[in-house]
């Protein structure tokens, strides 16, 4: 017994219908994929950029972190040679005497002078 054509017909064309919707899976998949490595290159930009913010907001952190360090250095340096003036200024012992002397000596050169 033979099989009919219609039947040879219907087995043929189910054939290319699985081939056909094995081969638009396999693309629609690809174009899946596609879209998704997109995203992901974007959020990775993006977290990139940021990090780059992070970074560069570090840097100005950090500079003005080392431009405060050397004030108060420069300050303390100040405080200790002020503090030396007035003990070698001691009258008799007495460094309150001798700290208002000099604090009136270099207020008086400071208007003198000009500076603030």
């Amino acid at each position: 017994m033979k099989p009919s054509l219609t039947i040879v017909a219907m087995l043929l064309l189910l054939g290319a219908a699985v081939f056909c919707a094995q081969r638009w899976g396999r693309e629609a998949g690809r174009a899946a994929c596609a879209a998704q490595v997109l995203q992901v290159q974007g959020v990775l930009r993006r977290q990139n950029q940021a990090l780059n913010a992070l970074r560069e907001e570090g840097v100005r952190r950090s500079a003005r972190a080392r431009q405060a360090l050397a004030t108060a250095q420069a300050g303390q340096a100040d405080a200790q040679a002020a503090a030396a003036r007035i003990l070698a200024l001691q009258p008799e012992g007495d460094a309150c005497r001798a700290a208002e002397a000099l604090i009136a000596r270099e207020t008086a050169e400071r208007i003198a002078g000009g500076t603030p």
